[in-house]
């Protein structure tokens, strides 16, 4: 059993670093401009394909990882960060009715859906 040092000292550990996931975010989010299409993300402004790359790169490590360590949680917070950002620039992520398989970011319309935060 680890002493309470031990502990304190991981949970430190785990803020710092996500705190570190979230500085591609902090760089990121000044910048961003609304979606002015119904387009995909080859049609996006810069700033809204930067954040979708970060948003899937924060996805593949948070939910393929077979670990669930500091670095796995830092990318989940991430990715629920970059969805809510994503969201507030006007983007969804699929579309009603969509298979799951098929969804992708795109500036939303009237059948679009937002980014949830998935239990995990």
């Amino acid at each position: 059993m680890p002493s309470i040092r031990q502990s304190e000292a991981g949970r430190k550990g785990r803020a710092h670093l996500a705190s570190l996931a979230l500085v591609p975010f902090v760089l990121v989010l000044p910048g961003l401009a609304s979606a002015e299409s119904q387009g995909g993300v080859a049609d996006a402004p810069e700033p809204i394909a930067r954040l979708v790359g970060l948003y899937t790169d924060a996805d593949a490590n948070c939910r393929l990882s077979m670990r669930h360590d500091a670095l796995t949680e830092a990318s989940c917070a991430a990715r629920s960060i970059y969805g809510a950002a994503l969201n507030g620039e006007d983007w969804c992520y699929g579309k009603q009715d969509e298979p799951n398989a098929t969804m992708e970011w795109h500036a939303c319309g009237p059948t679009s859906l937002r980014f949830a935060e998935e239990e995990e």
